[in-house]
């Protein structure tokens, strides 16, 4: 029986258009407290339950990858690394000052290319399902939008937000082929990985029929100074499958840094 759903309210958002190296990014802003920059996967952009958990006790910042959910191309964006790049811009320009990171699937891809390009903006990374280091021997990604939908929940009934329109779902699956190339493992990043040296937490769920369960636990051989969780009855899409225990996760991390491997209880 899966758990019930986590009402996504208060505390609201707003949407902020920040002007970056000649163009513009929209950047979903809500909530008080240490910031947050949470980077979106392929599907886009939404406001989830775990948002709201964490704009309790954050300011949490979303960017907009340029060209989905119907935003415009930005010059200075057409691959993952110079999305990255991108972003590290936002952050001086917005943020100010180092922040938590959040990369999902996609967002995971920029969020550790991020961590190698500009150190100086991550305080902490989590890398959620990332995408972009598939080994060659894994099981074939699902071959038509249908399937791939049908692989991306473990419990889809927990869906609480209107979906997006079918003309919507497609053009960001496009744009996330062109930033990638058609490429499904990031040799280059894969290189540099070993000079992230930022505490990262590494979820997976076990039940996640995007990513294989290899290439997270290649991840955490590859970043020093990284945990890999994995999150019960959750598939690719964790926020949606289980936002209680991602959001209690995320908290978890971001308040407890170094001790967030110790128990909880007292010693006795």
């Amino acid at each position: 029986m899966s758990k019930p759903v986590m009402e996504n309210t208060q505390p609201a958002h707003e949407v902020r258009s920040i002007d970056v190296e000649q163009g513009s990014l929209d950047v979903l802003v809500g909530g008080s407290g240490s910031p947050v920059l949470y980077l979106h996967p392929a599907g886009g952009i939404r406001w989830t339950a775990v948002h709201v958990a964490l704009a309790r006790a954050h300011t949490v910042y979303a960017p907009v990858a340029p060209g989905f959910d119907g935003r415009a191309l930005h010059p200075a964006a057409s691959s993952v690394q110079t999305l990255a790049a991108l972003y590290g811009r936002l952050c001086d320009q917005l943020i100010g000052a180092p922040c938590d990171v959040i990369g999902h699937s996609f967002g995971g891809w920029v969020a550790a290319w991020l961590a190698v390009q500009r150190p100086d903006c991550v305080e902490q990374l989590v890398l959620s399902a990332a995408a972009g280091f598939r080994p060659a021997d894994a099981p074939a990604m699902p071959a038509t939008p249908e399937a791939f939908a049908r692989a991306l929940y473990r419990h889809p009934e927990h869906l609480t937000d209107t979906p997006k329109l079918p003309d919507t779902d497609a053009a960001n699956r496009a744009q996330y082929l062109k930033y990638n190339g058609g490429m499904t493992r990031d040799e280059a990043l894969i290189a540099r990985l070993p000079e992230i040296d930022r505490l990262t937490m590494i979820v997976h769920g076990t039940h996640d029929g995007i990513i294989p369960d290899s290439s997270s636990q290649q991840l955490r051989r590859w970043i020093r100074r990284s945990y890999l969780m994995y999150l019960w009855d959750a598939g690719h899409g964790l926020e949606v499958d289980q936002p209680e225990r991602m959001s209690e996760l995320l908290l978890s991390f971001f308040a407890r840094s170094e001790a967030f491997m110790v128990n909880w209880g007292k010693a006795t």
